[in-house]
Parts: structure tokens; C-alpha cells; sequence
């Protein structure tokens, strides 16, 4: 029965093994594999944690072929195959895992293989406040509040637009982000704004809505203990693309609001016509429809709607400081999107800097956004935390 036992426990830890080199393996591989954007969806949540399973079980593999030596035995095929493919696994994930720790370390964040358990992932908003009233609902403002740090002290704004394709997502979307950034000392506000449906796109009605409640945010900040003379604009894929965009408006005139001191974002949607073309997520086909849905239909019978909402065309050198987190391996956005941004803002005269985050598809490690956002910030005038 003892043996059995062995024999199950051995074909259980070789598959197991089989399966994190598989992952290790799978990134390595064209974004437009299937298989590519399993293994870099998955890698930046669970790579950590699968290495130190797979230290473990190469200890223990490796503990049991000395001890079989050692009785002058000869260890049998599923040992020798577990011990095997177990290193083979933690050499190709830990060499990984070292080359993107050692991109997050030189920019300045932080990444370790178990993550940050201070991150909670069942965050929920200290309130919620309407700031505007739009086609008989109203829109909503989630607010994390600094609970630990002085209330003498006016505390920098954190401001945050979901992304969810124009079409979804809300503003409790990263909540953990935001309780985070709270965490960290800053008063978070987290957006809501007309999405997109079939028969009402939102490239215009979005864009009002993030003004408004910016507006709102800076008029009401010092009521939460927040700075609203100092902002970190902030978003994710659409969310980075409406951040991005509302500075570009606000910093060349095109429109009269706050204009934050930086804006930080995560593989904002900057490169639509890409994305309309090519974005894939989970799958090997197209996602049709997403930026369609956005502008109300085809992008060349669009191109004046396409041309407004691209934050590219209102680059100039009074643009705030640009600070963009993307993935290398990303398939719904593409990181050319975010490069040749970076690139443009910075020959305007302005101050850009793209991380790009190896083996990452769209999404990224929450320690590795909580800690480069937040070192990020501390180096701009104005979004240092008092303390």
C-alpha cells in the first residue's frame, strides 16, 4: 500500500512540474498562440509561488534519490523523471522570474515570490458619492480614504479610471490598487463613467464624464484630507487611454479642467486601430467590436471621431509627466502603442518613460504596480507624501 502511495505521489509532483514548465515554456512563444497568452496571463500572477513549489519538490526529489543511493539502491524512473523535469521547470521559470525581477528593481519597484500580502484583494471603498447626474443615473465617485497618516497634513489626490473596454468595469475595478495607493498615503477617487452599448458608443460622453468628475475630485478633495491642487491621474488599458487623453485635452487647451501633476497608467489603449485589427485575449481570434463599440462603428467610416479620442494627437510640451507600465507579451494592447508615445511626448519636449514588464500579457503583478506607481510618484514634485 506504502508503495503505491510513493508511486501516486511521484506521478502526481511529475505532472505537476510538467505543467509549470509548460507555463514557463509557453511564454516564450508568439503572442498569437493560444497557448503565448495562457502561459503570459497567467505567469505574472502565479510565477512566484509556482517556483517556490517547485523548490520544494526539486528539495524533496533530490533528498530521495541521495537517501536510495545511499541504501545502494538504484532509484526508479518516476524519481529519476520527477527530479528532472522538476529542475528543468525551476531553472527555466527562475531565470524568468529573475530577468522581470531585475526590470521592476531597476525602475524602482519591488517584486518578491510570494507578493505583498499587505495587497488585499477584497478591498471595498470607504463611500461612494455621486458627482454627476447623466441620462437619469448617477454617476458615482469610490473614495479610499489614508487612514493611517496625520490629518493635519493635506495628502496628494490619487485618481483612477477603470478600464473594462469602454463597455464595462466600474469604479470598485482595482479596488485593491486604490486601497493600496490609500495605504501608501495618498486619498484615492476611483471614476465612473457612461460605458459604452450597442446602440450609445461613449467616445465623446466618457471624456465629459472623467472632466466633471475630476472637477468634483479637486473641489471636494480637502473633505476626504486630500490635496486637489496636486493629482496622480491614473488608468488601465480604456482607462489609461481617457487618462492620457484627458491631459493631452486639458494640457493644450482643448478644454478648461485640473490638470494633474503626472499621470501613471498600465497598458493603456493608445493604438485603437491595432486593437480593432489584432486584439486578442484567451483567444486566437479577433475580439471584434470592442473600439467599434467605442466610436459607434467602423473606424474608417469614424476616422474623425478615431483621430479626436487619440491621445497622441494632442501631444505638446506642456503635457504632465508620463509614467506607462505595459507588458512585453501584450495581445488586446500593443506596447508599440505606449512606445511610440513615450517617444513623440518626449521629442515634444515633454517627460516620458515606458517600463515594459518582460512576459506580461494585459495585466500585470500587483506588487510590481502598487510599488512602481507609488515610487514613481514619490519623485514628482507636488505627489510626495507629507508626512
Amino acid at each position: 500500500m506504502k508503495k503505491i502511495m510513493f508511486i501516486v505521489v511521484k506521478i502526481f509532483g511529475i505532472i505537476l512540474a510538467s505543467l509549470c514548465l509548460l507555463l514557463f515554456v509557453f511564454v516564450l512563444g508568439p503572442n498569437h498562440l493560444l497557448t503565448t497568452q495562457i502561459g503570459s496571463i497567467f505567469f505574472p500572477l502565479a510565477a512566484g509561488r509556482l517556483l517556490v513549489l517547485l523548490i520544494l519538490l526539486t528539495l524533496a526529489s533530490l533528498g530521495f534519490v541521495g537517501w536510495i543511493i545511499k541504501q545502494k539502491r538504484k532509484p526508479g524512473k518516476f524519481l529519476i523523471t520527477l527530479t528532472l523535469v522538476s529542475i528543468i521547470a525551476l531553472f527555466t521559470g527562475g531565470t524568468e522570474w529573475l530577468i522581470e525581477r531585475n526590470v521592476v528593481r531597476e525602475n524602482g519597484g519591488q517584486i518578491s515570490l510570494m507578493g505583498d500580502k499587505s495587497i488585499s484583494t477584497s478591498a471595498k471603498p470607504d463611500t461612494q458619492v455621486s458627482f454627476a447626474h447623466r441620462e437619469g443615473k448617477d454617476l458615482k465617485v469610490s473614495v479610499y480614504k489614508n487612514k493611517g497618516i496625520a490629518k493635519k497634513q493635506k495628502q496628494p489626490v490619487y485618481i483612477y479610471i477603470h478600464g473594462g473596454g469602454w463597455a464595462s468595469g466600474d469604479s470598485e475595478s482595482s479596488a485593491w490598487l486604490h486601497r493600496s495607493m490609500a495605504d501608501k498615503g495618498y486619498v484615492a477617487f476611483s471614476i465612473n463613467y457612461r460605458l459604452a452599448t450597442g446602440n450609445h458608443p461613449n467616445w465623446r460622453t466618457a471624456t465629459d464624464d472623467v472632466v466633471d468628475a475630476i472637477k468634483w475630485i479637486k473641489s471636494h478633495a480637502a473633505e476626504y484630507g486630500g490635496d486637489g491642487e496636486h493629482i496622480l491621474l491614473s488608468g488601465e488599458s480604456a482607462g489609461g487611454q481617457l487618462a492620457l487623453l484627458y491631459a493631452g485635452l486639458v494640457s493644450s487647451g482643448k478644454i478648461e479642467a485640473p490638470i494633474p501633476d503626472a499621470v501613471g497608467v498600465m497598458y493603456p489603449a493608445i493604438d485603437m486601430t491595432w486593437t480593432a485589427k489584432n486584439g486578442r485575449y484567451l483567444s486566437s481570434n479577433v475580439i471584434p467590436g470592442i473600439v467599434e463599440k467605442y466610436l459607434g462603428g467602423n473606424l474608417t467610416a469614424h476616422k474623425n471621431r478615431l483621430k479626436s479620442v487619440s491621445p497622441t494627437n494632442y501631444i505638446n510640451d506642456k503635457f504632465p509627466p508620463v509614467y506607462i507600465i505595459h507588458g512585453q507579451k501584450d495581445t488586446l494592447v500593443t506596447i508599440t502603442g505606449s512606445e511610440k508615445f513615450v517617444s513623440k511626448l518626449n521629442q515634444a519636449g515633454g517627460q516620458a518613460k515606458l517600463v515594459k514588464i518582460p512576459f506580461a500579457n494585459h495585466g500585470i503583478n500587483m506588487q510590481e504596480v502598487v510599488s512602481l506607481l507609488s515610487n514613481y510618484a514619490k519623485r514628482i514634485d507636488g505627489l510626495s507624501i507629507k508626512k
